[in-house]
């Protein structure tokens, strides 16, 4: 950080630095007087050693620095590690290597930035630091990020979201669902972008966690921009910059200043964009950040193009092409050799044309030469780090042994190795009979699930309605009848080979089979679908045709059929912490306990019902967290309504992802 005194010799200044260091010494005195009364005071407590606090020292002084000087934080946190080094304290060692890690994204040093994210993983593993593995992998997904190697950076987020649903670190969420529309932003999928990114506000607010509400605020404007909704962009720029300064981000005030420069650039509104684009130029160049201040060039250029103003870009793109010259990086000059080869044809110097796309062509070369080094690091970083975890354990076993007796060691060795290997066999052999009937019965379950949705007496009415339609020379009705009926037994034969659908699938076969329902029956059965409009209904999955049993037997045992008023209602929404589908079939049929009295009369059994209770049954012995299932008679809850509500909860499930 750069120091705000200035040297003066005028006399009144060197009275002023005379009385200051006069007090230093007094305070000095007077603490040293202090701690040497504690020493001998009898109720001292052991202080922290002093390594420790010199170290933490380091530390926090590295992260205090990123907002002004990324250099000094960076030298700072190695002195860090170099003691923590000596000490091998995971707890130190660990702290250490993330925050580096942190420091050199920030500079844009990938590698390095690369190198201390995965020497800080088994020091987290050593103190069983789940949330802080979790973390450190979600930053090494934004390095993949980074180098646009977006397979790579979707893996680790999804580690990432699995370590914090493992040990239920929900205020860890956001952060993973914001990097997750960060993703889908950058292959420009922006309607899924910006729901994720929505699911990270509401978690982040729910926190009141104002540094990353801030975060989703910005990236929520830049979904606005890219839609063309420039007053909502700039209303959500407005908002980040407000939480952000509850924080005091510096970095990330340069960015929120940089997007609306950007902003005011998209409706050539350029003097406003470049009040706004300096701001962020002038933060970057005080903290050191190397890519953002090339970044802020690039769109100054920009704007003077606008502006027409070709001597001035050309100005901004050598000062960026010398920051990406000195600091080797390459796929900045790219770039920036592009826009200078652009402006020199522009002004007809195709001489300097030809040699900036000459230079650029060379550069786009090296960067397919480190692409591939780069790989090879990734490999030679994974080898050095499986090394060393081999190494301590291999001491920590030394270590075990010899507290052993000699002359027993070899016996009692090969006596736990066999009862080992013996056990391991019973366990796998448990294991693998358990997994093989809950399989079997799987299979079961869903060939009775097909042979309940598509029974011989359903597709014989159907098709017998068809044949009267026919018949009575009634072809619109008998065309539509038989479009729903081959449309619901494709996507019953598609569905029933797998586990889940998406809920689009599941609504659009249900649609299919109320329809049917529908022509068959003489009186007008009315139904409604209200969806939660935060739900993806492409992403999120269900398993197929759970809701099916319960709206047959609401068209059967709940006698809609005869109801003139026959009414069904499908409401699907999310709970508060968003993370369970909600499910309620509605119907104002004879309720199930009249329904009940019916089948012990007709001495009848819902088979469907039964096979759907135990789908419920097989998908809570597999799945972490269970599904909630209920059946209600209406009049229980008021003696004036009629009909029959079930409610069933699902664990959200996203499409590449399995909870």
């Amino acid at each position: 950080m750069k120091s705000i005194i200035t040297i003066d010799f005028h006399h009144h200044k060197f009275i002023i630095m005379k009385l200051l260091r006069a007090t230093l010494i007094f305070i000095l005195i007077s603490c040293y007087s202090s701690t040497f009364a504690n020493v001998f005071s009898p109720n001292n407590k052991q202080e922290e050693n002093p390594a420790t606090q010199q170290i933490t020292h380091f530390l926090d002084s590295s992260v205090y620095l990123r907002n002004s000087s990324i250099d000094k934080s960076i030298a700072i946190c190695q002195k860090a590690i170099e003691m923590a080094e000596e000490t091998q304290d995971p707890k130190l060692l660990s702290k250490a290597y993330k925050t580096q890690g942190i420091n050199y994204y920030i500079s844009g040093t990938t590698d390095s930035a690369f190198l201390y994210y995965n020497k800080a993983i088994p020091q987290f593993e050593a103190l069983n630091s789940k949330s802080d593995i979790g973390k450190v992998l979600g930053n090494i997904g934004l390095l993949y990020k980074r180098q646009a190697k977006y397979d790579m950076a979707l893996e680790y987020y999804l580690r990432n979201l699995n370590i914090y649903k493992e040990i239920d670190y929900r205020e860890g969420l956001g952060s993973v669902f914001n990097n997750l529309g960060n993703l889908y932003y950058l292959q420009e999928n922006l309607t899924t972008a910006e729901s994720y990114y929505q699911l990270a506000l509401s978690n982040f607010k729910n926190f009141k966690n104002s540094k990353e509400i801030a975060n989703a605020y910005c990236n929520l404007g830049a979904i606005a921009e890219q839609n063309k909704n420039f007053t909502k962009s700039l209303d959500l720029y407005t908002q980040s910059l407000h939480e952000n300064s509850k924080v005091g981000d510096v970095l990330f005030d340069s960015k929120l200043l940089f997007n609306i420069g950007y902003l005011y650039h998209s409706q050539n509104i350029l003097d406003s964009a470049t009040v706004y684009v300096k701001k962020a130029e002038k933060i970057r160049i005080q903290i050191g950040d190397k890519h953002g201040l090339i970044s802020a060039k690039l769109e100054l250029a920009r704007i003077a193009m606008s502006e027409r103003n070709t001597y001035l870009a050309e100005k901004y793109l050598q000062e960026a092409d010398q920051l990406a010259v000195k600091n080797n990086m390459l796929k900045w000059r790219s770039e920036i050799l592009n826009s200078l080869t652009n402006i020199y044809r522009e002004k007809q110097d195709f001489k300097e044309a030809f040699v900036s796309q000459s230079k650029m062509i060379q550069v786009n070369d090296s960067l397919n030469k480190i692409s591939s080094n780069n790989r090879f690091s990734e490999l030679s970083i994974a080898y050095e780090t499986e090394k060393s975890q081999q190494e301590l354990e291999l001491l920590q076993q030394k270590s075990q042994i010899q507290h052993l007796e000699l002359a027993k060691k070899n016996s009692w060795l090969i006596i736990l190795t066999i009862v080992m290997i013996l056990g391991a066999l019973a366990i796998m052999v448990s294991l693998r009979i358990n997994r093989l009937r809950a399989d079997h019965k799987i299979m079961d379950l869903r060939q009775k699930v097909l042979l309940t949705q598509m029974n011989p007496h359903f597709l014989f009415n159907s098709l017998t309605a068809i044949q009267s339609f026919i018949l009575d020379k009634k072809n619109e009705e008998a065309n539509n009848y038989l479009s729903r009926l081959a449309s619901l037994v494709r996507g019953i034969l598609e569905n029933s080979r797998e586990e889940f659908v998406s809920l689009r699938t599941e609504l659009e076969t249900l649609r299919d089979y109320i329809g049917l329902q529908k022509l068959r029956f003489e009186n007008e059965i009315s139904y409604e679908f209200e969806i939660d409009k935060n739900i993806d209904q492409d992403q999120v999955l269900v398993p197929p045709m759970l809701a099916q049993p319960f709206v047959e037997n609401a068209l059967v045992h709940g006698m809609l059929r005869t109801n003139p008023n026959a009414q069904i209602q499908v409401k699907i929404s999310l709970n508060k912490n968003m993370d369970l589908l909600r499910f309620q079939i509605k119907d104002n049929g004879i309720g199930i306990d009249e329904a009940k009295k019916n089948r012990q009369n007709r001495n009848h059994k819902s088979v469907a019902t039964s096979i759907a209770l135990d789908r419920v049954k097989i998908y809570n012995f597999k799945s972490a967290k269970k599904m909630k299932f209920e059946i209600i008679d209406l009049k229980h809850q008021d003696p004036k309504l009629q009909g029959t509500l079930v409610c069933y909860s699902i664990p959200i499930n996203l499409n590449g992802y399995k909870s």
